[in-house]
């Protein structure tokens, strides 16, 4: 990918064989120029032309923008009554155990120290709390995690019988329940309870053994896919259960990425694929922005060949542009609810994916006297000068707070920025629309 040029100083433009795409990065308004058109706006001189009159209904007006366009963007976030602080927490990821049957070694999560488990009493609180947070409301979500989860199966059955009662209680429609499990120890009983209570089971597989196994192995240090695989294929033989696939960029399946969801589609049978995205745990993205965005593109378009679905930041991009609506707030749902982390002790991580950082860290009880504490969570749009030049400015908008926090500062990784720009570049030329 080329470098992208600015016309007029506040769109962008991205030329590709002789044609060119215009964005403005702010609306997301999008044109689309002829090499015949795209050689006028270069040569023709003031005055009006044929191609300045059709770029204009489309939005597109040579006069430049007065103001900081971060202002500008901020201005147009107040207008559609897009704030990123959330009203409340309508979901808990709950943290059971830090234990783990495997060891992998890009896992964010600090597992087997032999801190306690959750107990009974710490789940029926952070449960009671979720419910009465959401009284009357459509539908709540849990999510349960460690750790291995599975390993305090009987925590998760505790909690679904609960949760129901809970529901009714509170007048809650429904109770949305998925896990995230490594899929090597799942019991018939415990395959019998995700199919009596409708559950979404995420497997995470990095793609066929010689990549999973690089980086995913039980604590002996043997792999575990055969385990794993047939484990699978009781799920899918399962009515009521929905089993996805959570996929990891790793650097055994960089360079792979379409194959990798080749096997996962054609081998496993999995139909639904999650691409996570990279956590700067050690201060910086371990992966090559630039080379990412096109391998996920490439993996996309792989599984829509084979009628699967592939979701990944760079969906972010394609729903921004298509909705002509900023993706800003990753931290919050598109009703500005939160997804939060119920751990042992009665505490929450306003972060899904943080567990340790202070500044997220609330008791139960600190939320339910002074729900502001949300607060604490809340994304700064574009937080240096330099976001108001980027692509992706209301795509991405810099780093979010646990972002900021992992890597000491409000200045984006490098390879981040690199990253959504290619995204967003993709996003513009690419016609394949929604999935």
């Amino acid at each position: 990918m080329t470098t992208p040029l600015t016309l007029w100083g506040k769109y962008v433009q991205f030329d590709r064989a002789g044609e060119s795409a215009l964005l403005d990065p702010v609306t997301l308004n999008s044109a689309y120029l002829t090499p015949e058109e795209a050689a006028e706006l270069t040569t023709a001189m003031p005055g009006r032309t044929a191609t300045l009159d059709a770029l204009s209904t489309l939005g597109f007006t040579p006069d430049p923008h007065r103001a900081d366009p971060r202002d500008v963007l901020r201005d147009r976030l107040e207008e559609l009554g897009l704030d990123p602080t959330p009203v409340r927490i309508s979901g808990l990821r709950i943290v059971l155990t830090d234990r783990c049957n495997m060891c992998c070694s890009y896992c964010f999560v600090d597992t087997n120290t032999g801190k306690p488990d959750m107990t009974e009493t710490e789940l029926a609180e952070g449960l009671a709390y979720l419910f009465e947070s959401n009284a009357g409301q459509d539908e709540v979500s849990i999510q349960w995690f460690g750790g291995e989860p599975t390993i305090r199966f009987d925590l998760m059955q505790y909690g679904d019988e609960l949760a129901d009662a809970l529901a009714e209680k509170h007048s809650v429609k429904r109770v949305r329940r998925t896990v995230v499990t490594n899929g090597a120890r799942l019991t018939g009983k415990a395959i019998e309870h995700f199919a009596r209570y409708g559950y979404g089971v995420g497997i995470s597989v990095d793609g066929p053994p010689d990549i999973n196994a690089a980086n995913r192995r039980l604590l002996g240090g043997q792999p575990a896919d055969g385990r794993i695989q047939k484990n699978v294929r009781r799920l899918l033989d399962t009515e009521g259960i929905h089993v996805g696939c959570n996929l990891t960029p790793t650097s055994a399946n960089i360079g792979r990425l379409a194959e990798t969801v080749t096997w996962i589609i054609d081998h496993l049978g999995l139909k639904f694929i999650y691409a996570n995205t990279p956590i700067p745990t050690q201060g910086h993205w371990p992966v090559k922005g630039h080379e990412l965005a096109e391998e996920l593109y490439e993996a996309r378009m792989t599984a829509l060949s084979r009628g699967a679905m592939m979701f990944s930041v760079l969906d972010r991009a394609f729903q921004a542009l298509d909705r002509r609506r900023p993706m800003l707030f990753d931290h919050i749902q598109a009703d500005r609810t939160l997804n939060a982390a119920l751990l042992p002790g009665s505490r929450i991580s306003l972060c899904d994916i943080n567990f340790e950082e202070p500044a997220f860290l609330r008791s139960v009880d600190e939320i339910r006297v002074d729900p502001r504490l949300l607060e604490g969570i809340a994304k700064r749009v574009a937080p240096i000068k330099e976001c108001g030049t980027c692509p992706a400015l209301a795509i991405c908008g810099g780093p979010s707070r646990n972002e900021q926090l992992l890597i000491g500062g409000d200045r984006p990784d490098d390879e981040m920025c690199a990253f959504y720009t290619s995204t967003v570049e993709i996003a513009v030329w690419d016609n394949t629309g929604m999935q």
